[in-house]
């Protein structure tokens, strides 16, 4: 008793400290972008939406018309990173030789389509993360931190050595066009799994790290200030347009003015499902992050997990945060538990159920009303509200009368066999 009591109490604690999790979803819309199929994608690299790069083991390739175009294959070696430098136009990647010993960087020019070599190390210790900022690349693997110069020439600058886990895995970098002094550098450490901010300072020769900041702290993931935010088990980030972004496990995140919400996911599954309310989709772990150029107007991120590529953008056109007033504009609307609201149009909606594999009717979401499921209002959209249930009367009335008749029957039968039982004693 005492052990299911203790495991009741268990559950419940579980349960409860789920619960109590506080998500803020921002109005944004999640679509598969691309699945790719015999091919093995580690790295993902956007410009826009109309030039994207993935990068594999053996090479680098764009996207054109659903088909992968190589643009740098790696002959004799492995590729073992891979980062896209808006502000040059170009990107970066790392190779190890296949005899071992020697890993070197090249830059990619996207305008001259050539690769140039920038820098050679004597080791087999590949980089976890890569980074431009001003004429710099940051270069973070498990030993340490060096800033490479893209200056001809230059010396490399150690910034950090690392020990045991305490190295980086990810990093992105705000305003990575202006000096190095004002730059902000982003970094995930898996040793804690945190998300810190870095501050660089040069001068003349010099160049060190002045300032680590812990920027999200590991907890329960909750939203909210940056004070009283933190994350899951951050994988991945990367910088829009002023924003920070967080890959936090199966989910996509957004750090801006001082602030965290959710834009996509909270559960995983490898069974992968994206739904018109942001909450509801459910993902696998991000392997890569990717976001656009700052030089474009749009607000496009992409996820790349094991099964596909995901394209995450802000919602236009349907922003309002009551029920009535997304109705009256002519949008769909959805509901969830703990206060979560998402209006969203009716164009995005039809584009949803035509990417679904069959296709569906969009208006079978209203039809899913279960307990703790997310309930939806598409009668602006053109979906007849649900029927209420039937109650059809005499189905339930003849169906008492029938527990009425059993019951009964069975109680007779056990009267009559203890009268028979009681017989033979009497007789004696």
């Amino acid at each position: 008793m005492k052990h299911w009591l203790g495991g009741c109490i268990y559950a419940f604690l579980l349960r409860t400290a789920f619960a109590e999790t506080h998500r803020e979803y921002l109005p944004t819309w999640s679509s598969s972008f691309y699945r790719p199929r015999d091919v093995d994608l580690k790295h993902i690299g956007l410009v826009n939406v109309e030039t994207v790069f993935f990068a594999t083991h053996s090479g680098v390739s764009t996207l054109h018309d659903g088909l992968l175009t190589p643009a740098v294959e790696v002959r004799d070696a492995e590729l073992t990173a891979f980062h896209m430098c808006h502000h040059r136009s170009s990107f970066f990647y790392e190779t190890l030789a296949k005899d071992g010993g020697v890993l070197t960087i090249y830059e990619y020019s996207l305008l001259a389509k050539e690769s140039v070599k920038v820098a050679i190390f004597q080791e087999t210790v590949a980089a976890k993360a890569l980074a431009c900022v001003d004429h710099l690349l940051l270069r973070a693997s498990q030993a340490n931190l060096v800033a490479i110069s893209l200056s001809p020439g230059a010396p490399k600058s150690m910034l950090q050595k690392f020990k045991d886990e305490d190295h980086f895995t990810s990093m992105a970098v705000a305003f990575p066009a202006d000096s190095v002094q004002h730059a902000e550098v982003y970094a995930v450490v898996p040793r804690n799994r945190s998300v810190v901010k870095l501050r660089l300072h040069q001068y003349s020769a010099d160049l060190h790290v002045s300032e680590i900041q812990e920027l999200l702290a590991a907890g329960d993931g909750a939203d909210g200030s940056v004070e009283q935010a933190s994350v899951l088990d951050p994988l991945h980030v990367a910088w829009l347009h002023g924003k920070l972004l967080v890959a936090d496990r199966c989910a996509l995140r957004q750090v801006s003015d001082g602030h965290v919400h959710s834009l996509l996911g909270a559960e995983c599954s490898e069974n992968e499902t994206l739904q018109p309310a942001p909450w509801a989709s459910k993902i696998s772990t991000p392997l890569g992050l990717a976001a656009e150029s700052e030089a474009t107007a749009g607000q496009t991120a992409m996820l790349l997990t094991a099964h596909q590529v995901i394209q995450v953008s802000e919602e236009e056109g349907c922003a309002e945060s009551s029920r009535d007033s997304c109705l009256k504009a002519g949008c769909g609307w959805a509901e969830g538990d703990a206060s979560h609201m998402h209006c969203f149009s009716c164009k995005l909606l039809q584009s949803w159920a035509d990417a679904q594999r069959p296709t569906v009717d969009p208006c079978v979401l209203e039809a899913k009303l279960q307990p703790g499921a997310t309930r939806y209002d598409l009668e602006a959209c053109g979906c007849k509200p649900p029927a209420p249930p039937k109650y059809e009367g005499g189905d339930s009335l003849w169906g008492i009368v029938r527990l009425v008749l059993f019951f009964g029957t069975l109680g007779i039968a056990i009267a009559w066999f203890r009268q028979r039982q009681r017989q033979p004693r009497d007789e004696e």
